[in-house]
């Protein structure tokens, strides 16, 4: 999925990955199970292939230092015009920074990111940033992003699994076994929960889907 396919997604308005609303997961461990809010000004979560999700103004207004990356400038507009943010906009490398209090948005590609760009990061927070991938991009996906990272960052990582004869991606199947051969050579892999979701999901059971399992991860750079 190159850059071209996004932009066109998001022109014709097709962003059915949009969720409306913040991430249950994100809310979970962040939020009830996450560090008391006066210490949270500590943390500094990168949410790669950002979009406009609702979970970047959560990280904000919850007291989260944040940084997103999105290939789209009218998804970065979008998402300040609806939550009413004012924002400076600068040039930086090879992306623009819109930027507002302890969040910021890079315009740009994803895999010309360096670790300079986007500071000290503590979390990765990926929701839909691996499944949006084909199995081809997925290795280089998770080599750019251990390589923007230092040991002791965490990851949350949100996986689908299905037949993929099923249906055909975005979002893509992403199994357990993946996961492991993509991540484990540098970073501890738990499993945090797993949960049935097709029927929570009817636009999957449209798509064709039988079954649709949902993963959370936790990873650790260990190097």
């Amino acid at each position: 999925m190159e850059i071209a396919f996004w932009l066109e997604r998001w022109s014709r308005g097709e962003t059915g990955f949009h969720q409306q609303h913040v991430n249950p997961y994100l809310g979970y461990y962040y939020g009830e199970m996450g560090p008391p809010a006066e210490k949270r000004s500590e943390f500094r979560v990168f949410v790669p292939l950002c979009g406009k999700s609702k979970d970047l103004w959560w990280l904000q207004q919850s007291g989260y230092d944040s940084v997103g990356v999105e290939c789209s400038e009218l998804a970065v507009e979008q998402f300040f015009a609806e939550q009413q943010l004012n924002y400076s906009k600068m040039s930086m490398n090879s992306h623009v920074s819109y930027k507002t209090d302890k969040l910021e948005i890079l315009l740009g590609d994803f895999f010309t990111l360096q670790a300079d760009d986007i500071g000290s990061i503590t979390d990765i927070f990926d929701r839909a940033s691996l499944i949006a991938l084909p199995v081809d991009m997925r290795r280089a996906y998770a080599n750019k992003i251990t390589e923007i990272q230092n040991p002791g960052t965490r990851t949350l990582l949100i996986t689908l699994t299905y037949a993929e004869n099923e249906m055909d991606g975005p979002p893509f199947s992403v199994t357990e076994e993946e996961v492991s051969e993509l991540y484990s050579d540098n970073f501890r892999i738990e499993k945090l929960a797993v949960k049935n979701i097709l029927e929570d999901e009817p636009g999957f059971k449209q798509r064709g889907l039988t079954a649709l399992t949902e993963t959370a991860y936790k990873l650790t750079r260990y190097k």
